[in-house]
């Protein structure tokens, strides 16, 4: 009986053994194998942005390793709205101060993070003198819909001018202008600056002689609903780093 037990302890000393070998190989596996946190950041965003928020937006994420930021790009009114519908957003960047305000209730603070200015753009190899152009009903030009930030800038820079031609259309966005300017369906467009840039050296524009009547604050902030990684890319764009993206496409200083 003696030796009948003495085996059966070392059986159940090995089976114990065994045990903890499997519970630790488990454990091992169950953490090499959960996956980093995954974050998607969705903002909102003035459709003039779209090359320099994709161009951010990049940088974050190679900064931020499962970090996702995804965009949703239209006219800052046009977004005012969805926000404000419940449209799933957590950063709002509007080309406009009166578009931000609009959507008050669920972007209760904000900071402008930058500036742009409208001009009128043309072909380069078919310049037009002065703005003053625009009164000659043989030129075809387009501009941005009134309530939009890109039309109010419009409105108020050729009002100044005392432009009392009239657009061939009213576009929803800046991007739909400019789409008809490269397109050479005009003669003439009143864009952003930053998107005569865009559009590269075959387009030239004039400045209005009323830089402030022409120029519109961009406004930024992060919802109510906004999950906690959403202030980070704010603060990246107001960065020293995020400011220079902008610059270098040609946008305006914060202040």
């Amino acid at each position: 009986m003696k030796k009948l037990i003495k085996v059966s302890t070392a059986f159940l000393t090995v089976l114990g053994l065994a045990a903890c070998g499997t519970t630790n190989a488990g454990t091992d596996s169950q953490t090499s194998d959960t996956p980093e946190t995954q974050t998607t950041i969705t903002v909102f965003a003035a459709s003039s942005l779209t090359e320099t928020f994709t161009e951010l937006g990049k940088q974050f994420e190679a900064a931020n390793p499962g970090t996702t930021v995804t965009f949703s790009f239209a006219a800052s009114s046009t977004l005012a709205e969805q926000i404000i519908a419940g449209a799933p957003a957590d950063i709002f960047a509007s080309a406009s101060i009166k578009s931000m305000e609009a959507a008050l209730t669920q972007v209760p603070a904000s900071t402008v993070f930058t500036s742009n200015r409208v001009v009128m753009a043309f072909p380069a190899d078919k310049p037009l003198l002065a703005i003053s152009d625009l009164n000659d009903s043989t030129i075809k030009w387009v501009q941005c819909d009134h309530q939009v930030p890109c039309g109010t800038a419009a409105d108020a820079a050729l009002a100044d001018e005392g432009i009392t031609g009239i657009p061939v259309s009213l576009e929803p966005d800046v991007k739909s202008v400019t789409a008809k300017l490269t397109a050479l369906e005009v003669d003439a467009a009143i864009i952003y600056a930053t998107d005569v840039k865009s559009a590269g050296a075959d387009f030239a524009a004039i400045e209005f002689s009323n830089a402030e009547k022409a120029t519109t604050k961009y406004p930024i902030g992060v919802t109510l609903a906004a999950n906690a990684k959403a202030q980070a890319f704010v603060d990246f764009i107001l960065s020293e780093a995020g400011q220079k993206v902008l610059a270098d496409a040609g946008f305006g200083p914060m202040n």
